[in-house]
This record gives structure tokens, sequence and C-alpha cells, in this order.
């Protein structure tokens, strides 16, 4: 199956020669002569006439129809995350902080401007947004087989983004509902994305709600899907303590999470998007640690698989 790895190489020249290939429309239009020039030092795979290069360029032709910003967003956030390397890669593990104020990436997640739905905040959100949605399509073949919903399920995804996620796994498992709770011009964005059979948001901070209120039912699973990583550890067991209260009897949480960073082992350009947050993926056994210390009743299941680099899908069962 043709996928991103197979159109992005680990040089940076990939990166930047691919987006500006696909802003003057490549390959549906004629890109200037100098730029394919370009194009065929640093991407021969997709400008020659065999078979493969055929079959490339068509994934392309497809993706930028389904989610033509997501993609350019993808490879404007790549080109950010080079830079930030480049500039500053000697502080993502030595002085994070100092990394994260200084980089173009960590500017992009702006949480605060997405309180509200003045057109400020939509415009300050739209672009984080549709990089995380466009991830999250590249994702979920891989990961929803790896989850197992109960029968007529009513699932909370807390930080759910714009429920690219929910939707794919509607489609696998038709829950009775899936709630997304998100920040408003999150969840107003998800809302433009069109509906899917029980799919809901609820616009509020997850981390000030009570959870069971917010979604109007105790839910049999509650689905982290990239979210933890985002918050220190004592933040993420704070999140995990809530799904814990706000779970039902018999219910489950699934954490789906990149592992801990292991080097740029990906081997194509996005090791440089997962590089700059090398410092907040963590194994499994982070997450089973806390939640076991905070439900020690619950049992604990870990299923690997292998995306652009080794991710997990957590699963903890409580006993009815």
């Amino acid at each position: 199956m043709t996928a991103w790895a197979d159109i992005l190489p680990m040089h940076i020249p990939a990166v930047q020669v691919l987006d500006r290939l696909l802003r003057c429309g490549w390959p549906g239009s004629a890109a200037p002569d100098g730029l394919l020039g370009e194009a065929r030092l640093f991407l021969p795979q997709l400008i020659g006439t065999d078979r493969k290069s055929t079959a490339l360029r068509a994934f392309i032709v497809a993706e930028m129809a389904a989610d033509r910003e997501g993609v350019l967003a993808r490879l404007s956030f790549l080109r950010s995350a080079c830079r930030d390397v480049a500039l500053y890669g000697d502080l993502i593990l030595g002085d994070t902080e100092a990394f994260m104020a200084q980089s173009e990436t960590f500017s992009l997640f702006n949480y605060d401007l997405a309180r509200d739905l003045s057109e400020a905040a939509m415009e300050a959100t739209r672009p984080w947004v549709a990089y995380v949605s466009n991830l999250t399509r590249t994702e979920a073949p891989f990961l929803v087989p790896l989850i197992a919903l109960p029968n007529d399920a009513q699932v909370l995804e807390p930080g759910g983004n714009s429920g690219v996620f929910a939707r794919a796994l509607i489609e696998a498992w038709h829950p009775k509902r899936h709630v997304v709770i998100d920040l408003p011009a999150v969840s107003a964005l998800g809302r433009q994305r069109g509906t899917a059979q029980g799919l809901s948001f609820v616009a509020d901070d997850m981390r000030k709600g009570e959870w069971r209120s917010l979604a109007g039912f105790a839910p049999d699973v509650i689905l982290f899907k990239s979210v933890l990583h985002d918050w220190p550890g004592a933040e993420a067991e704070l999140l995990l303590a809530e799904a814990i209260r706000a779970l039902a009897p018999a219910g489950q949480i699934v954490i789906a999470e990149r592992t801990a960073f292991r080097g740029m082992t990906g081997g194509t350009a996005m090791d440089y998007a997962n590089l700059v947050f090398a410092a907040f993926y963590r194994d499994p056994m982070v997450y089973q640690t806390m939640l076991k210390r905070l439900s020690p009743d619950l049992t604990v299941t870990v299923a690997l698989t292998v995306i652009d680099t080794e991710w997990f899908v957590l699963t903890a069962r409580r006993t009815a």
C-alpha cells in the first residue's frame, strides 16, 4: 500500500520541493521547469515514467483531493520542524523549555487561542487542527484494528480534535454514540467536517469539566488518542483519574500513543516531526503504572504497531 513513507525521504530538500510542487498544483497542473528540475534531483521517485512513479503520483492526487488543506499543513509543519532541528536541535532533550520557547513548531499549538469562536481564534486554530487531522487519517488504519469496542458502546474521546479518529472508529465498530470533548474552535472545525452516525462534539476544556456531566452518560469507553503526551506526568495522571471516575462499570480506557523516542528510526522526513516532540513521548509502562496506582483492579493489555515510528494501544479494563 502506497503511503507518505514512500514519498518523503529523510533529506530536507525533498520536503521543501514537494511542498512547493503541491502548492503550485502539481501533479494535476504543470510545474515550472526550474522546480521540476529540482524535483528530478531530490524527488526522482515521483518524476519517472515507470509504474512506481505513476502510483506515487496517483497517491498524491488522491490525498490532495481528499484533504488538500491537511496535506499542505503536514508539509508546512515538516518544514518548521526541520528548521527548528537545524537551529535549536541541541536543546530538544537538553533544555526542552528553551526549545519550546524558540521553536516555530510549538508556537503553532496555542490552545489558548482556541477558546472562542472569533475569526482570530478560528484562523489560529485551523492550521494545527488540519495538521493533526491529516496525521490521524494516516494513523487510523493501523490503530483502529487494535481497539475492540463492546456492542452499542458509548464512547467519550477527550481531546478528540476534529473527530477524524472518531469517524474511523465509528465506521469500524458502529458505537451507540461517540462524543468528542475539545475546545470551542476545535469542536467547530470538527463539526464543519460533517456528520457521522452517533458523533457529537462538546465544546469545553477537558481539564476543567466533570466528564459524565459533559457527555451526558457514563462512558463504556474513554479514548485518548495522541493526547496524554501533551501534558506533564502529573497532569496526565489527573486526566486518567477523571477517566476512571467517569467510566461505567466494566468500562475500558484506551490510550493510543507513540512510544518513547528511540532515535531517527523511521527513515523519512517524518522523523523530524517526531524529534521535536521527543521529550514528551512515553512508553506504555508509564501509563500502566499511573493507571494501576489509581485503580489496582484494572486489567491492562498493550498492543504494538509501527507507523512513522513505534506506536502502542493500551487498553485498561475495569472489572464489573
